[in-house]
């Protein structure tokens, strides 16, 4: 299925330590939460080690969603774990919502 929706969110934390730590407490939780989230419509779910900021402990997260209404069905979802996450270690999050216009895949 085509994604018709994307989120993109980057989260900046204090320390690597800090960074490691919430993976590491993702990872705990993830299958929980994964399964719930596909099936109120999320498509895909990627995180990205953003390495070319010296000095900045920066993750990058891709969320593709069917369309509006199944990124509006995940929110709840996303609230309970950013709450229980963010409560571990600080971060500074930015999140980047855009309806795709042009997806071109090459292989």
């Amino acid at each position: 299925m085509e994604s018709k929706l994307i989120n993109f969110s980057i989260a900046d934390y204090s320390s690597k330590s800090d960074l490691e730590h919430n993976l590491f407490k993702w990872n705990e939780v993830k299958d929980k939460y994964l399964t719930k989230l596909e099936e109120k419509g999320m498509i895909r779910f990627t995180i990205l080690r953003i390495w070319n900021k010296d000095g900045i402990f920066r993750l990058g997260y891709l969320f593709e969603y069917e369309d509006e209404l199944s990124f509006k069905k995940c929110q709840p979802i996303w609230q309970e774990i950013e709450k229980n996450q963010t409560s571990q270690a600080p971060v500074k999050i930015f999140s980047n919502r855009g309806i795709v216009i042009e997806d071109k895949k090459f292989k």
